[in-house]
């Protein structure tokens, strides 16, 4: 106290600035307290020192992983990969932060046990998909590992669930085509049936992205969601994302008509979430499955492989790291591609040799 200096003020008040704490980089920050009388700027100087110690002192214990809670973990965990993952994940980050294994945020990490984890994903297990639990139980052993590192929790996780890809018929594509001619979801249809698009790589395309004269396309963005459902556009989803193909006709005549109306450097100007929700109510339209507008990406590849293309060229023409991504989505379409291509061999010998052939 005997260290701050209170001067009067023109006004007749009485102003004191007290020291609070000092910034990285090495800026003192001051509280600046104004009364009406010096013994009141004294009392609420005395009150500010007295709360200013606790406030450190709490910052101090939150800084001090003894005392962190495991809620305290992950949120430190998520800022700390703020400005290197996807808005979109630190999105999803946040929504498990908030929505799973919540009987365990307040928990201290000294105190925290590996019953308490196992116990707290079988609620989770009772609730929730196996892919939700995994991922919620995922950011929680990442925190772990940064502020506790020799904690080891050995979950038994819930068993993964092969998914369920649903996939347009050829009917259905020539039925949701026909009923979006001319409207805004028009030229995403194509760009995510015809050209295996991601939703995030057709928001985030630009017409500098587009050659028409050479029929070609090229992915060098995504455009995603932050936190606040603000758009943000950043790199594609993977390295492997990066790739140029080649346009079908039916395409380049699409982009042509867009393209002479175009008032925006990107190609497609409604938001991921507007191609989300317009794409669900045209199937409700038309009374066909409720897909989701990734399928169409997945009809794009079922298309590739009844046509017998290679693996490494579906993957490739699709973003995909390896060929092992193709394995696991679509290995149910390509085991029904197995029946047609023994088929295929069986009438084959036949013909050549015949069926009593010895």
């Amino acid at each position: 106290m005997a260290n701050v200096k209170i001067n009067q003020l023109p006004s007749g008040s009485y102003n004191a600035k007290v020291y609070d704490y000092t910034t990285p980089d090495g800026k003192r920050k001051y509280k600046s307290i104004t009364a009406p009388s010096k013994s009141e700027v004294k009392r609420q100087i005395a009150i500010f020192l007295a709360d200013r110690e606790e406030l450190h002192a709490e910052r101090e214990r939150r800084e001090d992983p003894d005392y962190m809670t495991v809620g305290e973990a992950i949120d430190r965990y998520i800022e700390s990969k703020s400005n290197v993952l996807s808005p979109s994940t630190i999105r999803g980050y946040r929504t498990v932060r908030k929505s799973n294994l919540q009987t365990l945020m307040d928990k201290p990490l000294p105190e925290l046990t590996p019953d308490d984890i196992q116990r707290a994903v079988n609620e989770e297990a009772g609730e929730h998909s196996p892919k939700t639990v995994r991922n919620a139980h995922g950011l929680l052993t990442a925190a772990l590992e940064m502020y506790a590192p020799d904690f080891k929790p050995n979950t038994t996780l819930p068993m993964r669930v092969k998914p369920d890809i649903s996939i347009p018929t050829e009917a259905e594509i020539v039925q949701l085509f026909d009923a979006a001619a001319g409207t805004d979801l028009e030229l995403p249809l194509y760009l995510a049936a015809c050209c295996g698009l991601r939703r995030s790589e057709v928001c985030g395309l630009k017409w500098d992205d587009i050659n028409i004269d050479a029929g070609t396309l090229t992915v060098s963005s995504a455009m995603v969601t932050d936190e606040e459902y603000k758009p943000v556009i950043k790199a594609p989803k993977t390295e492997t994302s990066k790739r140029t193909i080649k346009l079908l006709p039916i395409v380049i005549d699409k982009l042509k008509e867009k393209r002479a109306e175009a008032s925006s450097e990107f190609v497609i100007t409604i938001r991921d979430y507007d191609i989300y929700n317009q794409f669900s109510r045209l199937c409700r339209a038309l009374g066909i499955t409720h897909y989701r507008y990734h399928d169409l990406r997945h009809y794009c590849v079922s298309v590739m492989l009844s046509l017998n293309i290679p693996k490494n060229y579906i993957a490739d023409y699709m973003g995909h790291a390896t060929e092992n991504m193709i394995d696991k989505v679509y290995g149910h379409i390509m085991a029904e591609r197995k029946t047609t291509f023994e088929d295929e061999l069986q009438r084959y010998f036949v013909k050549v040799i015949g069926t009593n052939a010895t």
